[in-house]
């Protein structure tokens, strides 16, 4: 099990991999990754359990370190998606494969326009805590966050 973010949409959506090879540097010791920082350095793929998180029907998720670089692009490929549909989601979930009631997650959702979406959006998007703190009324379940972004 683990997090993931993804992008979904009612459109097809296009895989992006790195303009070149770059270095990986794992520092064990003191439990760092280095992949060089580049804006390019990052990989949408195909997401194939979108459906256990959304009607929409497409999905790539986003293997990468958040730079705000990274994020101006992901917001450049959002507003390219954009001209094919009406609205995009983006999610931060953790994978599991179902859900009983009494443990389903808890789906944080906002709406935001392309024309307002900022790199600090994709960033509190992609670090939201998926295990904070359960509040009283929902104690052990996850919380999932879901940005639409709209035209």
């Amino acid at each position: 099990m683990s997090v993931c973010t993804f992008i979904a949409s009612d459109y097809p959506l296009t895989e992006i991999e790195p303009s070149q090879d770059y270095p990986l540097d794992i520092h064990i010791d003191d439990g760092t990754v280095h992949d060089s920082g580049a804006d390019d350095n990052y990989c949408l793929y195909t997401f194939a359990a979108v459906e256990d998180y959304t009607e929409k029907r497409n999905a790539v998720y986003l293997e990468w370190n958040y730079t705000d670089g990274r994020a101006k692009q992901i917001i450049a490929y959002i507003k390219n998606a954009l001209q094919n549909t009406d609205s995009i989601e983006l999610w931060h979930v953790w994978l599991i494969d179902c859900y009983e009631f009494e443990d389903s997650p808890v789906v944080h959702r906002r709406t935001i326009s392309i024309s307002d979406l900022t790199t600090k959006h994709i960033k509190d998007i992609d670090s939201a805590d998926i295990w904070n703190t359960p509040d009283k009324m929902h104690p052990n379940r996850p919380s999932f966050y879901c940005m639409e972004i709209k035209r």
